[in-house]
């Protein structure tokens, strides 16, 4: 009777532990739930603020649509440059004169082909489709991509109807079309930049705002890391975005030599951040992250401040020649941004599973 008595107590015990230790793990699912923050501790002590899974997604959205937007205006800005370099103004088309369009038709080629991508990202179950975002952004920036993506439509037609006119040489059977299709051309590129500088505008009004970080006053060698990269490829970002904003008001009249004050302060700027990013106390667990930095991102600001430089250096120039320098460092730039957003999404699936 005595054993049967100790047993009891026993599992009373275990009874009560147990439920105590399941009601807190319930209050504390519920508790991140109803956050709007949470609050991670670290070494027990001090407690640094994380933004909410809803920021989280906001970044991602915005980073994935920054790198769409740079596609499309790099291409269809490439576009209408080479309409204008490679056809001749319509009162000077003539029976019998040789015309060579081969650099307009595979840009016009390359146009659809970053049409159909984005359009089946977005409308064909694509990644745009599954991103998630808050709500007055995606909707607001979604709204706005749609519409280009239908000003985009009309803006290809009519290259295409011009690509098959001069390709097919029909100018030496019937020269008066070409007025018509120029008018057309002209027409549907100031509709794509409007419609595009509205979808940009909304990029820019919903960016998110960077995330505050002390990395000395993190003691986990492995978290502080992370924290002095991250704001290395933010504030190379933010450099880049500004250079590139002063860039695309440049034509053919500006003097390059003007971007040399901002191109040596984004230099200088990645050089002091790439210096703590080589300094911090990366461990075992991730220095994949630092290597990455180093191999893969570094290269990518090295290619577009040497493709920079030899705009700037090259001085005024011919139209033609403007554009290609011009191209040249906006294709650079692009793949500079490619390498950030592949890199952020590394770590942010690392945060995600390893913190």
């Amino acid at each position: 009777m005595q054993k049967l008595k100790i047993i009891f107590v026993i599992i009373f015990t275990l009874f009560i532990t147990t439920s105590c230790s399941l009601v807190d793990k319930i209050k504390e699912k519920m508790s991140k739930k109803d956050g709007d923050t949470k609050e991670q501790t670290v070494d027990g002590n001090e407690k640094e603020k994380t933004v909410s899974g809803d920021s989280g997604e906001d970044l991602n959205f915005y980073n994935k649509y920054i790198d769409v937007a740079n596609k499309i205006e790099e291409t269809g800005d490439g576009l209408n440059k080479l309409y204008i370099e490679d056809i001749p103004a319509p009162k000077s088309i003539r029976k019998g004169m040789i015309l060579v369009s081969i650099a307009f038709d595979f840009k016009v080629s390359d146009f659809e082909r970053v049409l159909k991508d984005q359009k089946r990202s977005f409308l064909d179950g694509g990644e745009l489709s599954k991103l998630t975002a808050s709500k007055d952004m995606k909707s607001d920036i979604e709204g706005a991509f749609k519409n280009l993506l239908d000003v985009m439509d009309g803006y290809y037609g009519a290259a295409q109807k011009t690509s098959d006119y001069f390709k097919d040489k029909d100018y030496e059977s019937d020269p008066s079309k070409a007025p018509g299709l120029d008018d057309e051309m002209k027409s549907q590129y100031t509709k794509f930049k409007d419609a595009f500088d509205k979808f940009n505008g909304l990029l820019k009004k919903y960016k998110p705002k960077r995330k505050n970080r002390d990395p000395e006053s993190i003691s986990d060698p492995d978290k502080k890391s992370v924290a002095i990269l991250m704001d290395a490829y933010e504030n190379t970002l933010d450099g880049a975005e500004g250079f590139y904003d002063k860039l695309k008001n440049m034509d053919k009249s500006s003097d390059p030599s003007s971007l040399q004050a901002e191109l040596s302060a984004f230099q200088s700027g990645f050089e002091t951040d790439k210096n703590k990013v080589e300094s911090a106390p990366f461990t075992d667990k991730t220095k994949y992250l630092k290597y990455s930095f180093e191999d893969y991102f570094t290269k990518t600001v090295t290619d577009f401040t040497k493709a920079t430089q030899k705009f700037i250096d090259g001085g005024n120039k011919k139209e033609s020649e403007f554009n290609r320098g011009y191209d040249n460092v906006v294709t650079y730039y692009n793949y500079m941004i490619n390498a950030y957003n592949t890199n952020i999404g590394t770590i942010n699936t690392m945060n995600q599973y390893s913190f």
